[in-house]
């Protein structure tokens, strides 16, 4: 049996050898600490080690295993506890809480690496005739519990780890097209795309360890969604292996033949079938990229400097607007300064305050790339420069856009390294329009305060905005506290939930890119209609009509919450204020 790919680190993010390093960031240590409320020093929470943890028995089904070792011509199915472990959750909060003390309720039974799409094709059909669960794994790192077993799963569970589908076939220049099979991870891609001089342009937070199909399955959204689109704009065509056939859509700009079967694949969370291979939308590499970074007076100016920007047509490949909090933030996180560079910094901050009046209490971070050709691009950075001053806009020049595209990929790393003491870091996002976009940001914003302070912590509470578009955009909040001591995950989910009970009251959406899985799921019918959770039960009992594919994603369960984990006891006794202990 072939070894499978390299996987990150079982108890966080990463190369198993990588690590967040905090020695070159002076002031972001004293930042967290004054955030979250540690008065002495942190207590140390690390994870407990590779032996200490226990797996579930493995389940076992000898006549699937007797029907893939023929078809497949030898042992393909792993079963070694590192696999079954790797394998067993994503990377959110809850699974890493969960997997740090050594919490394994339900993990994979084995692990199948497929090399083709006649291989998947193969893994389906025995699986239907075996009555066996598949989940399709990317890379692992989905934050909404999209891979996890069911925990009351009596049957076999393998994971189809597509990382060994990982090239790009074809490219057509003309149409600016490629076809790219599922399973290569997103440096890979770029890798084998820019070396005939063309990208796909899709960059989420994961990049490094996350896949062409684990996107397309989660309708992930980029940084640089602004210029080239979410996933699902990018998709032209795909393939899908389901319980019931093969999906297959045409390679066509765009059609008019009923409803869109190809969109019914995208977002569909590995619970309908495998995605195997997708025609992308590619570009040619710019000829100029240019970041930059400003500073507004209040987040308020900001969001209304992005609108104007989408009204006039003109906005920039990546915008992310942080409100006060974040942009705090993004200031700690910087890398300590050479001596005539922070003396320039103290004179620029000199004139915001005397001359521009700036309180920076209250002042937001803009950070942009603008792209394009050696004409054009300029041209669209003079237009941004003049509607961004028009609305009390510093340009602050390259650096800090060229400090965030260096650091753009560490955030998780730091969720790693403030869980090793004993805090917890995490996000909920969302979107909704322009016209509800500040009012949902204030009211969002105080409920996840509010809940953090009802735990018995200090709050950190920031937000971003990003992905702009024609009628509005996305709101991405992080928060982080202390843990409460043995009730981590309890405070956590309370949180979690104050967050989206604030988007679904506020007319906005449970997750503008994050997926449903498990996360999410208690707010589905709220979000889509229940008369849109019947359409999606419809589709899931026609194309996979024994619930092999991924079973527990999208479809909420009866009482939903407590299927989340979140005991009405455990949200009454936070309501009041108190530990539910």
């Amino acid at each position: 049996m072939a070894p499978g790919p390299t996987h990150m680190k079982w108890w966080g993010w990463g190369d198993e050898q990588a690590e967040f390093d905090i020695s070159d960031k002076p002031e972001l240590w004293p930042f967290i600490r004054d955030s979250v409320g540690i008065t002495g020093e942190a207590t140390r929470t690390p994870a407990v080690s590779f032996d200490d943890i226990s797996l579930p028995p493995p389940r076992t089904n000898p006549a699937f295993r007797a029907a893939i070792n023929t078809a497949l011509g030898g042992e393909r199915l792993s079963t070694t506890k590192r696999e079954r472990l790797v394998h067993a959750y994503g990377k959110s909060f809850r699974d890493l809480w969960r997997i740090r003390r050594g919490i394994v309720d339900a993990a994979p039974d084995g692990v199948i690496y497929p090399e083709n799409e006649a291989e998947v094709a193969t893994l389906v059909a025995a699986a239907g005739d075996h009555d066996v669960v598949l989940i399709p794994f990317g890379a692992g790192s989905n934050i909404a519990g999209c891979v996890e077993p069911a925990h009351d799963e009596s049957r076999m569970v393998v994971v189809l780890d597509l990382r060994r589908m990982d090239r790009v076939l074809e490219i057509d220049a003309v149409s600016g097209t490629a076809r790219i099979q599922a399973g290569v991870m997103g440096p890979h891609m770029e890798q084998q795309l820019n070396a005939q001089g063309f990208t796909l342009g899709h960059f989420p937070d994961s990049f490094l360890f996350s896949t062409l199909g684990g996107w397309i399955a989660t309708r992930s959204a980029g940084m640089q969604s602004d210029r080239y689109g979410k996933i699902e704009d990018m998709v032209v065509a795909l393939r899908m292996v389901t319980p019931r056939g093969t999906i297959e859509t045409r390679t066509v700009p765009r059609s008019s033949n009923g409803i869109d079967v190809k969109h019914l694949c995208i977002g569909s969370e590995g619970t309908l079938g495998v995605i195997t291979e997708a025609i992308m939308q590619v570009h040619r590499i710019p000829e100029v990229r240019l970041p930059y970074g400003y500073l507004f007076p209040d987040f308020e100016d900001g969001v209304h400097a992005i609108r104007a920007c989408v009204e006039a047509d003109c906005i920039p490949t990546v915008t992310r607007l942080n409100d006060p909090a974040k942009t705090a933030l993004s200031f700690a996180y910087k890398s300590a300064a050479p001596p005539l560079k922070a003396l320039l910094g103290k004179v620029v901050k000199n004139y915001l305050k005397r001359v521009k009046h700036f309180d920076f209490s209250r002042s937001a971070l803009m950070l942009n790339v603008f792209e394009g050709d050696r004409h054009t691009c300029p041209e669209l950075h003079r237009r941004v420069s003049e509607i961004y001053r028009r609305h009390g806009g510093f340009a602050l020049g390259t650096e800090p856009g060229r400090s965030f595209e260096r650091g753009k990929y560490d955030f998780p790393y730091l969720r790693d390294w403030v869980m090793d003491r004993n805090m917890m870091a995490d996000v909920s996002e969302t979107a909704t329009v322009w016209s509800n976009l500040l009012p949902l940001y204030h009211s969002t914003l105080s409920a996840i305060e509010t809940a953090v302070r009802r735990t018995g912590v200090k709050p950190y509470v920031g937000c971003h905005v990003s992905h702009a578009y024609r009628t509005g955009a996305s709101l991405y909040f992080t928060f982080g506290c202390l843990q409460q001591a043995d009730r981590g995950l309890e405070q956590y989910l309370y949180i979690k939930k104050a967050a989206e009970d604030s988007f679904l009251a506020g007319g906005a959406t449970l997750s503008h890119h994050h997926a449903v899985g498990t996360e999410h799921l208690p707010w589905i019918t709220e979000d889509i209609s229940p008369a849109g959770v019947t359409a999606v039960r419809a589709l899931k009992e026609g194309l996979d009509p024994r619930s092999i594919m991924n079973p527990g994603k999208i479809l909420p369960s009866e009482r939903p919450l407590e299927a989340w984990g979140l005991a009405e006891p455990v949200v009454s006794a936070f309501d009041r204020g108190g530990s539910a202990g």
